[in-house]
C-alpha cells in the first residue's frame, strides 16, 4: 500500500476514535447535567442533529442519544416535554429510514430542525414556568417563614443550617424545624404543629430519607401532597426544595418538579445541594479547593455552605414575594439569628 494511502487510513482511524470518545464524553456529561440546565443539554443534541443534517448527513443518532439520555434520567412527564421526546423519536426513525436517499431536498432537510426548535421552545417555557410560582401571594412581614426538613435543614452543630443565615437575609422571623433523619410521614405532624405560628410560607426540604429508607415514590408523593394541601388550607405558601437522589438517575423521577408543575409551586432547584456536594472533600473540584469547601463531610453544609443554600432560598422567596421580603434596614440586634431551634419544638411534643 502506498505511503499516502497508509497515512490517510491511519488518520481516518484516529478521527473515528476521537469522534467516538467525543460522543461518549457528551453522553456522560449530559447524564451529569443539573436538572436546571436540562433544556440546554437537549438544545445541544438538537444543534448536533441540525449541523449533521446541514452537512447532508442523516443526523438520526444525536436524536436517539438524547432520547436515551432523557429516558435514563427519568425527566418530568409534562406535556411539552413528552411531545418533544416523541417528536425526536419519530424524526430519528424517519431520518434513519431515509439515510440512503440522497435525493432528499433542502426543504426536507430543514424541516426536522425547524420542528424541533419550535417544540424545544415550548418545552423551555413550560420547564421554567413549571418551577416558578405563577400566582400572586400576599406578603406579611409579621408572619414567620417555617423551614421543615431533615439534617440538611436542621444543620450540624455548631452550624444552625441554612435557616440561621436566611434569618439575616429576610424580614420575617425564620423558624428552623428541621429534624435529622426525618421522612415525609412524620414531617406531616411537625407541619401541623407549626401551623400554630401562622406561617406565611413553608420551605419543604424532604424526601431524601424516604429514598434512603426504601419508601415508595407513590407514598412519598402522597405525603408531600398532604403537606402542600395543609399549607394552602392555612393560607400558607409552600416552597419545595428539589432533592437530587443520584448524579445520573433519579429513582423518584423528578418528583419535586412534578409537584411544582401540578400545584403551581416555587421550586428551589437542585443546584442548592449539588453545589454542596461538588464543593466538598468528597468530589472535585471541592477536594482540590479546601479553602472554598461548602461541606466538611460531603453532604451536610458547613457555615459557608449554609450561606450558599440560604441565598438560593432567598432568591426563591424573592420570586414569590418580590424584593420586599428581603431585609434592608435592620438594627444590629435584629440581625442576630432569629431562627427557632427544633429543640423547642420537641419540648412541646
Amino acid at each position: 500500500m502506498p505511503d499516502g494511502a497508509t497515512s490517510q487510513a491511519t488518520s481516518g482511524v484516529f478521527r473515528r476514535i476521537f469522534r467516538t470518545l467525543g460522543i461518549c464524553l457528551a453522553f456522560v456529561a449530559s447524564l451529569l447535567c443539573f436538572p436546571h440546565w436540562l433544556p440546554w443539554m437537549i438544545a445541544g443534541w438538537i444543534l448536533w442533529h441540525t449541523i449533521a443534517v446541514m452537512k447532508e448527513s442523516p443526523g438520526y443518532w444525536p436524536l436517539f442519544a438524547c432520547t436515551l439520555i432523557l429516558a435514563i434520567r427519568l425527566v418530568p412527564r409534562t406535556p411539552a416535554m413528552m411531545l418533544l421526546v416523541a417528536s425526536m423519536v419519530v424524526i430519528a426513525v424517519w431520518r434513519f429510514r431515509c439515510r440512503s436517499q440522497p435525493e432528499i431536498t433542502c426543504r426536507s432537510r430543514c424541516l426536522s430542525p425547524v420542528i424541533l426548535a419550535i417544540l424545544w421552545g415550548l418545552m423551555f417555557v413550560e420547564y421554567r414556568r413549571s418551577a416558578t410560582c405563577n400566582h400572586e401571594v400576599a406578603f406579611d412581614p409579621e408572619r414567620p417563614i417555617v423551614c421543615i426538613g431533615d439534617s440538611l435543614t436542621q444543620g450540624m452543630i455548631p452550624d444552625r443550617g441554612y435557616p440561621g443565615q436566611l434569618a439575616t437575609m429576610v424580614r420575617p422571623t425564620v423558624m428552623n424545624l428541621g429534624v435529622s433523619g426525618i421522612a415525609t410521614g412524620p414531617a406531616i405532624g411537625v407541619l401541623e404543629r407549626a401551623m400554630e405560628h401562622r406561617p406565611q410560607v413553608v420551605i419543604i426540604e424532604l424526601g431524601g430519607h424516604d429514598f434512603l429508607k426504601w419508601h415508595r415514590r407513590k407514598s412519598t408523593k402522597a405525603n408531600l401532597v398532604k403537606m402542600i394541601t395543609l399549607c394552602r388550607a392555612n393560607d400558607c405558601e409552600p416552597i419545595l426544595m428539589e432533592i437530587p437522589r443520584g448524579f445520573m438517575i433519579d429513582p423518584y423521577a423528578s418528583l419535586e418538579r412534578e409537584l411544582a408543575y401540578e400545584f403551581d409551586l416555587q421550586l428551589v432547584d437542585d443546584r442548592w445541594l449539588r453545589h454542596i456536594v461538588l464543593m466538598s472533600p468528597a468530589a472535585p473540584p471541592g477536594m482540590w479547593l479546601k479553602d472554598a469547601q461548602l461541606s466538611d463531610d460531603g453532604i451536610h453544609s458547613n457555615p459557608r455552605g449554609s450561606g450558599v443554600i440560604a441565598t438560593f432560598v432567598a432568591d426563591a422567596l424573592v420570586e414569590v414575594f418580590g424584593e420586599q421580603v428581603l431585609q434592608s434596614q435592620k438594627s444590629e440586634a435584629e440581625k442576630k439569628v432569629s431562627a427557632i431551634s427544633s429543640v423547642r419544638l420537641r419540648k412541646r411534643r
